[in-house]
């Protein structure tokens, strides 16, 4: 029997190592955004030899980034926080259905909370996060027949915006921890000025773009907790679709099933 409600629930699967995913049919959904954070991740995150690299996400929603990047990286220990008491439990699902639970742990807590007694500071070698997008100024959600809390949660930052995301970060990683993000390609300066605030320090950023000449939509960062500052690397941008709406090489090398 499935671990799931088909009523309200779906269940993917994501075609790596077998890994599946639990989603409420009307709450936050994962998209790209996820898929490339999980993949910039594990590119960037530098392996290490002894003990597991120990790897915090800031809003785990129904956890699907975490699911994705221990499909990618066996080395690491994962811990997610989320807020959304239900998206929290189906986070929790998500790690029994896959059997886990040796490397992934989820937590229902508020992330300006942290940390806590079962969520230490100080202590991560890596966070990473997925902050919703948009401001609540910015109008309600688009379409009319999801008008969730949970929903309209994941979309606009009405329980913190970015610079509770990084200062949060900042509390939680070890010195010259690393930080990954993924956002908005026009929160590029803002989110910029956060990390410098936060003694974050850029080190890498590579621009997404929906088609070859077409303005960029995204962003994925990586930064330094305490790092020298070196300069930034501007990586070259990623193409997600050719002229004809198909899947570029290096989105399909992402997407792969297998690595």
């Amino acid at each position: 029997m499935e671990v799931f409600d088909p009523n309200k629930e779906t269940l993917e699967d994501l075609e790596r190592d077998g890994f599946r995913l639990i989603q409420s049919r009307d709450g936050f959904r994962f998209g790209e955004d996820t898929v490339l954070l999980s993949w910039f991740v594990s590119e960037n995150l530098r392996l290490r030899q002894g003990s597991p690299i120990r790897v915090l996400e800031l809003g785990t929603n129904c956890g699907a980034a975490s699911i994705l990047l221990s499909a990618r990286r066996k080395d690491l220990k994962i811990d997610g926080v989320e807020r959304q008491e239900e998206a929290a439990r189906i986070f929790e699902r998500n790690i029994l259905l896959n059997d886990l639970s040796d490397r992934v742990r989820g937590f229902s807590c508020d992330l300006r909370d942290l940390p806590t007694a079962e969520v230490s500071g100080n202590s991560y070698d890596a966070v990473f996060m997925n902050p919703p997008f948009r401001d609540p100024k910015d109008g309600p959600v688009t379409s009319e027949d999801k008008k969730s809390t949970a929903l309209l949660e994941a979309r606009f930052s009405m329980h913190g915006d970015i610079s509770d995301f990084l200062s949060c970060a900042r509390k939680m990683l070890t010195s010259r921890g690393d930080l990954f993000l993924v956002d908005r390609a026009t929160t590029l300066s803002s989110v910029m000025k956060e990390c410098m605030k936060q003694n974050i320090i850029p080190k890498k950023i590579t621009f997404v773009h929906p088609y070859a000449g077409k303005d960029a939509t995204l962003f994925l960062l990586s930064a330094k907790k305490g790092g020298k500052m070196s300069g930034t690397v501007i990586t070259a941008p990623l193409i997600l679709r050719d002229e004809s709406g198909e899947y570029t090489p290096a989105l399909k090398k992402i997407y792969n099933k297998e690595d």
